[in-house]
Formats: structure tokens, sequence, C-alpha cells
């Protein structure tokens, strides 16, 4: 739960500078040890869920999968963000609110698959088309032709356009703001707060290409949530 002694001042977005990221790792790290177990569980939701379709549906389940995993995704920042405002973790609430979104939860599952379909994009380009269109249709034949560091590359790749929802997504999904606002505030804040969240964006596509190596490194999705919090909340730790 936030106490006073934990807020920061929240300094305007154009005056970030670039150190400001450790502000947000370290809040993310302060929070992941109150409940470390609960933390990594919460994580692993929506990759479980990934697998669970893609390995159950053939030949649809990658595609139903990011239409479908990114509502488990709110629903894990909607936990996350109880858990930091009041203490809990409320799962059963976190289910109530994601489904009252609606509309919105609809808009951003699109704006999400958007990102899978630039990383299709970029295999078609870059190993053609037939390995693009196995990729997406979770074909296992044509998945194991690729290599680590060709699953690495296209990884790391979807970070790009990912930063469209770096600020969007916690606004609609927290704030209740309506997705074209929030797609406003979000370029406006990566242009004024660049500093900070392009070293972010290079951590990630450096720690999300690595979790084709290392999984645990998916837990760097945390310091979003603080960045977040840092520009709207004035809260830079828990």
């Amino acid at each position: 739960m936030l106490t006073p002694d934990t807020v920061l001042p929240s300094p305007h977005a154009s005056a970030w500078p670039a150190r400001r990221m450790w502000h947000w790792w370290a809040a993310a790290w302060r929070m992941y040890r109150q409940a470390p177990i609960r933390w990594f569980g919460l994580s692993l939701v929506p990759m479980a869920l990934e697998l669970v379709l893609q390995v159950s549906i053939p030949v649809a389940g990658v595609v139903l999968s990011k239409f479908v995993v990114p509502v488990a995704s709110v629903w894990c920042l909607i936990v996350l963000d109880q858990r930091v405002r009041n203490g809990r973790f409320a799962i059963r609430q976190g289910m109530a609110r994601t489904f009252r979104l609606r509309g919105r939860l609809l808009q951003l599952a699109v704006l999400s698959a958007s990102v899978f379909a630039f990383q299709i994009a970029l295999l078609w380009m870059w190993v053609g088309p037939s390995v693009a269109l196995g990729v997406a249709t979770g074909d296992p034949a044509v998945v194991t032709q690729l290599t680590r560091l060709q699953l690495a590359t296209v990884f790391a790749a979807g970070t790009l356009p990912g930063m469209l929802l770096f600020f969007t997504a916690p606004r609609v999904v927290l704030d209740r703001v309506g997705v074209a606002e929030a797609l406003r505030e979000n370029r406006r804040l990566l242009a004024a707060g660049w500093q900070p969240i392009a070293l972010y964006l290079v951590l990630s596509m450096l720690l999300v290409g690595s979790v084709v190596f290392q999984p645990w490194l998916l837990l760097l999705g945390y310091v979003g949530c603080w960045a977040y919090r840092d520009a709207f909340d004035s809260v830079a730790a828990d």
C-alpha cells in the first residue's frame, strides 16, 4: 500500500533525465520483493494462457491468442494496481473491472494484436511468406526452422510498435480515458520524456530478445507500470 514517505515529487515529463528510468526500476523491484511468488505468478498468467491457446487450438490458436491474451494482461494490470493502491490483489474484483471496460477492452486487444502483425510482416520481408504464415498459424515444423537469434530479433522488434501502448493501456484501463485521447497523451509523453523511455526501450529490446535464452527476464514488464504511476500519480515507489 502506498504511504506518504514513499511518494516522491514527479517532474514534468519534459524534465525527465535518462536516470529517471532507474526510479521506475527501483520502485518495481521494491514492489516485487514484498510478494515475489505472487508477482512472479501474475507475470506468468498471460504467458500460460498464450501457451494453452496456441497448443490446444490448431492453426487459429496463435492468432486467437493475440486477441485473448491482451484481456488477461489488462486483468493483470488491474490486479497490480489494486495491490499497489489498496494492499490487496483482489482477484475477483479485478475480473469484474476488466469486463466492465467492454468496447475499450476490444480496442486495446486490437492495438495489441497489431504488434504481432508487425512481427509477422517483419518475418515476411526477412525470411519469406511461407515462414511468416507458418509462424502465424503455429506450425511447429516451420517455427523450428528459425534460429534462436531470428526468434530473439522478432521478439525484440515487437517492442517498437509496443511503445504505442506504453502509457495508453494504463490510462485507458485504470483512468478510463478514451483510447484516442490516451494515444495522443502517449505520443506526447514519449516525445517529452524521451530520454528515460528510450533507455527503457533499448533495455526492453535487449531483454525481450534474451527471453529466448532467459525467460525470467519478462519481469521487466513491471517497470512500465511504475513509469505510468510516475507520470500520472506522482508516485515513484511502493
